[in-house]
């Protein structure tokens, strides 16, 4: 009995199947234009990698109907209970099918699938029923055809009345298959689960949208806090006008750019209050604050966000996180989005990105993808003969070893490269090395030893690195990820916590000297490299601005609380998600109380912040950040 009930089961999943192959087709027919750049066996790939999520869609959907079909009782093979199954059946999986079906025009206007933006234009449909009946008139039709077929060719149930039940068989067989099914959901036995981003792990990266089906980046999306659109300004072009922004379409000049390396140090929880250069000597990081003192150290710089998930986007792409979510998490992880990693290779460089930890971590991997850089290297990566000896028995590969690895991976990179690595000891439970214990100062907090030994793994790996082919010619980037914990008290607010040290060092080049008390972010990297590489720069968002640009005092988007921060040197403007503003007059890392108000500086800036709020969300609702670029 089980397995004639197994058998009718499947064929109404496979008869699913074919739905979702053929709305994937009609998909890349309608929208070949958006794909004209893959090759057949790049398409081909993006729908055997479709399968994936088609499985893992229609078992979101159908766990409860799979369940039910299989339950080990005589009852499920009465008719008035195959008649509720089928209802149930054509009823739940028509309108998510329905949902690919409007896919296939709605794409045009947004660029990815649809998620959880449905739930902000449910009055603007509601509105424009009307026209968007007579303007999209064969939607209905298909959508009935769709049903009609769907109720017509149903896979009907297949009876063998001498099937004799078998208890056990029929429970030990529903729970493999509901097993089964969360297997599928979840696309297999990976980490972390498959999310919409994974599908952008090809090439071409716009690949992904055709692997993808409507189904699975709804749902994905549900629980995702919505974005609801700002309108300060009542048209673009008065919004455009307010960010004051001029994309380049070139390099800064015509000529030759600058062919160095560049290696982006990401320094776990690397907090300027622990840093004895920005606190009269008293920290844990001596080594760096020796190499700081030799370089363009910036003083007034700051994290885009609180958590690590949060420091890529900004870091890669200059997109700061200005909502409840991290942006590689939410539903607009989808979006079109430009790295700096993209725009150095399309200029001839090598891209790479390393992290000790366990491969899919926070998404690193799928993030680094999208943002251009084309090796990932994991825990997966590093060399099985030293895993033992250097696991920290939490996270990965200790700091010290894996810097020392990475120095010597990059010997392997073909030059010019541009490449990332992010160390891990300083995250809780901050792990430092029997061999090292009592060698750093332990502080008041259990962090401070662990960043004393990622100070020492750092000193290490610049021993390593002065000795290889590629060090002369290389810039290094150094910053933070986010702040951790805190003691100092000046440190304990709303612009504190996002404080972390930013260098620029150049072992063979005295870089010019600028402006190192001029307020910068995390979001400045990518055109601070475009900037000094003289890389094209007409994929850069209006929030990134080179550290090097000598013409402006410059600036730092965070939000916290649920409140925009606008941080200039001359005023800091803070707006609630009520469009409540308040001023504060600035100080390094703290706010302090507005004495004289300055009505001509709080107009420019509060419209200023409005405009990059707005230009935000519309950007991230209709996936139109580079509006520029589709003009």
């Amino acid at each position: 009995m089980f397995w004639l009930k197994l058998g009718n089961l499947l064929k109404r999943l496979g008869f699913l199947l074919v739905f979702y192959m053929l709305l994937r087709s009609a998909f890349l027919t309608l929208h070949f234009d958006t794909f004209s750049e893959a090759t057949n066996a790049q398409i081909a790939k993006a729908f055997v990698l479709g399968l994936r999520f088609d499985l893992a869609a229609i078992f979101m959907v159908n766990l409860p109907f799979l369940f039910f079909s299989l339950l080990p009782f005589a009852f499920t093979q009465w008719k008035r209970y195959q008649l509720g199954l089928k209802i149930w059946f054509i009823i739940t999986n028509f309108l998510f099918l329905c949902l690919n079906l409007i896919d296939l025009e709605y794409f045009k206007f947004i660029g990815r699938r649809t998620s959880n933006e449905l739930f902000t234009i449910t009055r603007d449909i509601q509105a424009q029923a009307g026209q968007l009946i007579t303007n999209y008139w064969y939607f209905p039709l298909a959508g009935a055809l769709l049903l009609f077929i769907m109720i017509k060719w149903y896979p009907k149930e297949k009876k063998n009345p001498d099937a004799k039940p078998h208890l056990i068989i029929e429970i030990i067989g529903l729970i493999l298959m509901v097993g089964a099914g969360i297997l599928f959901i979840r696309g297999g036995t990976a980490l972390k689960p498959l999310r919409p981003a994974n599908a952008f792990i090809q090439e071409p990266p716009v690949l992904g949208h055709v692997t993808l089906n409507t189904t699975f980046t709804f749902i994905k999306s549900i629980n995702s806090p919505v974005l609801d659109p700002k309108e300060y300004f009542a048209t673009d072009a008065e919004l455009y006008q307010a960010l004051e922004f001029n994309p380049k379409p070139v390099g800064k000049s015509q000529e030759k750019p600058v062919r160095d390396n560049v290696v982006i140090i990401i320094m776990e929880s690397f907090a300027s209050e622990y840093t004895g250069l920005e606190n009269n000597g008293k920290g844990y990081t001596p080594f760096f604050d020796s190499l700081a003192a030799r370089g363009n150290f910036y003083r007034e710089h700051y994290a885009n966000g609180r958590k690590s998930i949060e420091a890529l986007p900004p870091l890669f792409a200059g997109l700061p996180s200005l909502m409840n979510q991290p942006y590689i998490t939410s539903s607009f992880q989808s979006n079109q989005l430009y790295g700096i990693g993209s725009i150095a290779k399309d200029a001839g460089y090598a891209t790479s990105f390393f992290h000790g930890a366990e491969n899919g971590t926070m998404g690193f991997n799928t993030f680094a993808r999208i943002a251009g850089f084309d090796q990932y290297y994991g825990l997966r990566e590093y060399p099985k003969n030293l895993f033992k000896a250097d696991f920290d028995g939490h996270w990965g590969i200790l700091d010290e070893p894996y810097l020392q690895y990475f120095a010597q991976e990059l010997n392997k990179q073909k030059q010019p490269f541009l490449t990332t690595v992010f160390t891990l000891s300083s995250h809780q439970p901050y792990t430092v090395p029997a061999k090292y214990k009592g060698r750093f100062p332990k502080g008041k907090l259990p962090i401070h030893e662990s960043i004393g030994y990622a100070d020492f793994a750092l000193r290490q790996f610049f021993k390593t690195a002065a000795k290889q082919p590629w060090y002369k010619n290389t810039l290094f980037i150094i910053t933070a990820d986010h702040t951790q914990e805190s003691v100092d008290a000046s440190y304990q607010n709303d612009l504190g916590r996002f404080k972390i040290p930013l260098l620029l060092f150049h072992p063979t080049k005295v870089l010019p000297v600028r402006n190192f008390f001029k307020i910068t972010q995390h979001a400045d990297i990518p055109a601070t490299i475009a900037d000094y590489l003289d890389l094209p720069a007409n994929k850069l968002l209006p929030f990134s601005n080179s550290v090097l640009d000598t013409t402006n005092a410059g600036r730092a988007l965070l939000y916290t609380d649920d409140n925009y921060v606008l941080v200039h040197p001359d005023l800091v403007t803070k707006m609630n998600e009520y469009d409540q503003v308040t001023y504060f007059n600035y100080a390094p890392h703290r706010l302090e109380p507005q004495i004289i108000p300055n009505p001509e500086l709080e107009k420019k800036y509060t419209r200023e912040l409005k405009a990059l709020v707005q230009y935000y969300r519309k950007g991230l609702i209709e996936n139109n950040l580079y509006f520029w670029l589709k003009r």
